[in-house]
């Protein structure tokens, strides 16, 4: 089979691999869509470790079940399925609480083990959801990452009420799933702030009321003067950087939340205490989700309350993975996500 494998060196390369063979409590998926996102690219330039090389590339994906392992019950050949981005260990706290995030043990996908791009993958039972029949499944490959990350952030960890003022920095792939999230959840009002002028139409598209340039001068106060009143209740980062959480912090109204999910090596300022303690800013991480939260995601999706039809802006022939990987590099057509179709496209004329 064709499979996407990346080498020291960093190397990319789309070559015959033998077919996986499966274990008991395993299953196999012909994989139908695979989502392409920012940690597949800093994995093929190097900018993050990998543990095991060569490895095949890729942590999203959804796909049809053409095999079961031994006491698999929860699955049978043939069943649409979307795919976990990580095997977890399942004993640990966070795992007995669902948390899939957080576990220490995570093997991720496309890093510690064989991921996505390629035509079959062989999963733990664990690490598969039923897909809906009316999700496409191009859909489904980023509902386990794009989508039900940002809701983690949105839901939970910020715990968006009714008629508040948010502003989300960075609003490439799971910031602007933020953006849809925090609509669908009653934000008053939402700013969109990110350098690209791109992904600041797409937010605009996805029901941002305002943008701001993250690189002019004034963001600070064009980010407070946009959401009204003392500036945003709530802002959410999704950027990763220095500047963007310093932003965040700045900007965020007198006894507000900064929800930081953008993931980096660079280390934030936090500021003299007498303004960060003397405003009463709460700061929090998020990462992942819980398991109750992505059957919540599959379950808005699947009733048309979220609307994913944007969120996949280019689709890409397995063959071409690394083009996809290029484009987004480059941030070709502005990208929310790409996705790569190592079957064709199965959903053709059904999808956006």
């Amino acid at each position: 089979m064709r499979a996407v494998r990346l080498y020291a060196g960093p190397e990319v390369r789309v070559e015959d691999v033998p077919e996986p063979t499966l274990g008991a409590g395993e299953i196999r998926v012909a994989v139908q869509a695979a989502g392409v996102c920012g940690t597949d690219l800093h994995a093929a330039h190097g900018r993050l470790p990998v543990a095991t090389l060569p490895v095949t590339m890729g942590h999203e994906g959804a796909g049809i079940v053409d095999a079961v392992g031994a006491g698999v019950g929860d699955f049978a050949v043939g069943d649409r399925v979307l795919l976990l981005p990580s095997e977890t260990c399942g004993a640990c706290p966070v795992c007995a609480a669902g948390h899939l995030g957080l576990c220490p043990g995570a093997r991720i996908f496309g890093m510690a083990r064989d991921g996505t791009f390629a035509e079959k993958i062989v999963v733990p039972a664990s690490c598969a959801l039923p897909l809906p029949a009316g999700i496409p499944f191009a859909h489904g490959a980023i509902l386990a990452d794009a989508v039900a990350t940002a809701y983690h952030a949105v839901a939970t960890r910020a715990a968006v009420a009714g008629g508040e003022r948010i502003a989300v920095i960075g609003c490439g792939g799971v910031g602007y799933h933020a953006i849809l999230l925090a609509r669908l959840l009653g934000a008053r009002t939402i700013v969109a702030v990110d350098a690209s002028p791109g992904a600041l139409r797409r937010a605009a598209a996805a029901g941002a009321d305002a943008t701001v340039d993250a690189a002019a001068d004034d963001a600070r106060k064009a980010i407070r003067r946009a959401a009204g009143g003392d500036g945003p209740e709530l802002v959410i980062e999704y950027a990763g950087r220095k500047a963007s959480v310093e932003l965040a912090i700045a900007a965020v109204a007198r006894g507000g939340r900064v929800i930081v999910g953008g993931v980096g090596m660079e280390s934030p300022t936090l500021g003299p205490l007498v303004s960060f303690v003397g405003r009463e800013i709460a700061v929090l991480g998020s990462m992942g989700y819980t398991r109750a939260e992505l059957a919540r995601v599959v379950d808005l999706t699947a009733s048309g309350a979220l609307d994913l039809g944007a969120s996949i802006t280019a689709r890409y022939a397995l063959e071409r993975a690394p083009a996809a990987l290029a484009d987004l590099a480059e941030r070709c057509g502005d990208p929310v996500r790409l996705a790569l179709l190592p079957g064709g496209d199965p959903d053709a004329g059904g999808m956006p």
